[in-house]
């Protein structure tokens, strides 16, 4: 069963206010299409290849004030979890995510370490506002770089004036990043730190890293790149490479480690280095924890010792889809009666089975786009395993050009957003999809067009 082609209906096509006056701008001539091949664009492209949407995503005064307020209160809820839930033990908690093996409780005990107030919420904005399908709670967060399109969209004929006619303004996640990083680091010297971006020995993913590094050094850090496996640790402080290190910013993930047996003497160097207060980390270990769908069925599965807060559930219900976890499902109660295992297979229409732990919507499958026999032995086997079942989080679709059309924008796409939250609260993001597509949630690869982020200035960055 395959993703359905074509462009959306036009029940299902809802733009806001700044987006519909960009959109008839464009097609009534009063600003030319944006032009990708200009230079301002050179340096982006070079990093970052994939086809480009034909305008930027923009959020108006309303949706930016509301996700400014959601996500940092989700994240805050997310990291306040094992002390509301567990009592404050670590370990319990990330048992009871799944994480199981030696290396893992280990790794947790010697690299763990306060919240960090960094993120990026993956959300689908639906008829009643923006839902959330998974938040990513790792410093080895993607697409942090997408300021730089941002800034390229900004110089283009195409958008400069439109934007300053309708006060449209951007987020740009690297130095919101970095101003968490010194702040949680509680980095009080005039000098920035030195900062080693460290990668495990053997990592699943290869990441191009060129423009992170180029965007961190212009903004005046002097960086390493190193392996776990270059770190010493000494009389003179953590070196890597012959360089004193003051910061260890963490590109892997805490997944590799766990599945290292050599992660104990591997992490050995950075632990001592922490534990003496030679050098900080960013992020620690622990800070994947709260990135587990399992977390989110955690928020969505209250009952009558709801841990959350009034704020805090409202925010919940209205944001977070019907999420529960799969573990034992075929003797877990489910609404209207029968098990939850029996509920989903009979509900395979508005559901979605995914992984407790992954990344990049791997393992996802959407139950819509899955034939009945398949989908019933995915449940069956969801039983014994770390899965969650979520609800559907239907998408209204936004109009774009297609590539190399002229007129009304006339190709639809059912949006993916990835928003960042540091320190500041909304930190910018990015946008991705499949133009004249069904809706998708599963890992969209080289197939998806991608576009940055802007939104009615109605106030500078604030710091919580």
């Amino acid at each position: 069963m395959s993703a359905g082609t074509g462009a959306a209906p036009a029940d299902l096509i809802a733009e806001n206010a700044p987006t519909r006056a960009y959109l008839a701008a464009t097609t009534g001539g009063a600003h030319p299409p944006l032009d990708p091949e200009l230079p301002g664009y050179r340096r982006f492209r070079s990093w970052f290849t994939r086809p480009l949407l034909s305008r930027p995503a923009i959020l108006d005064a309303d949706e930016a004030r509301r996700l400014d307020h959601d996500l940092p209160l989700l994240l805050r809820t997310l990291q306040a979890l094992p002390d509301r839930l567990f009592g404050g033990d670590q370990e319990s908690f990330a048992r009871a995510l799944g994480w199981t093996q030696p290396s893992a409780r280990v790794a947790l005990r010697k690299l763990s370490g306060p919240p960090v107030p960094l993120g990026r919420a993956d959300l689908v904005r639906g008829p009643e506002g923006f839902r959330l399908v998974e938040f990513n709670t790792s410093s080895s967060l993607g697409s942090m770089e997408f300021g730089e399109l941002c800034r390229a969209v900004l110089g283009d004929p195409g958008f400069t004036g439109f934007a300053a006619a309708h006060a449209l303004d951007f987020h740009d996640p690297m130095p919101l990043m970095a101003a968490t990083l010194l702040e949680t680091a509680g980095w009080r010297a005039a000098r920035r730190p030195t900062i080693a971006l460290v990668d495990w020995v053997t990592s699943p993913v290869t990441v191009n890293a060129s423009l992170f590094i180029d965007l961190l050094s212009e903004l005046g850090f002097p960086i390493v790149v190193c392996t776990v496996k270059d770190l010493e640790f000494g009389a003179g402080g953590l070196v890597a490479r012959g360089e004193r290190i003051d910061v260890v910013y963490r590109t892997f993930l805490f997944k590799t480690v766990a599945e290292d047996p050599a992660a104990d003497e591997l992490l050995e160097p950075l632990a001592q280095a922490v534990a003496h207060g030679a050098a900080r980390v960013f992020s620690p270990l622990n800070a994947d924890l709260f990135g587990s769908k399992l977390c989110l069925a955690m928020l969505s599965d209250a009952d009558a010792a709801d841990p959350l807060t009034p704020d805090e559930r409202e925010v919940v219900d209205r944001v977070l889809p019907w999420t529960r976890s799969m573990r034992g499902a075929d003797a877990t109660p489910a609404p209207g009666g029968g098990s939850l295992a029996e509920y989903a297979r009979a509900h395979r229409g508005e559901l979605v089975l995914k992984p407790s732990i992954g990344h990049a919507g791997r393992g996802v499958v959407a139950g819509w786009l899955t034939e009945q026999d398949a989908w019933d032995a995915l449940v069956r086997a969801a039983c014994a395993g770390d899965h969650v079942v979520q609800r559907r989080a239907d998408s209204v679709a936004e109009r774009f050009h297609a590539p190399g059309a002229a007129g009304p924008a006339t190709a639809t796409c059912y949006l993916h957003w990835g928003l960042f939250v540091t320190a500041a609260g909304l930190s910018g993001g990015f946008v991705k999809g499949l133009l004249d597509r069904e809706q998708d949630i599963r890992f969209l690869g080289d197939g998806s067009h991608v576009g940055c982020v802007f939104h009615s200035a109605v106030r500078p960055t604030r710091q919580q």
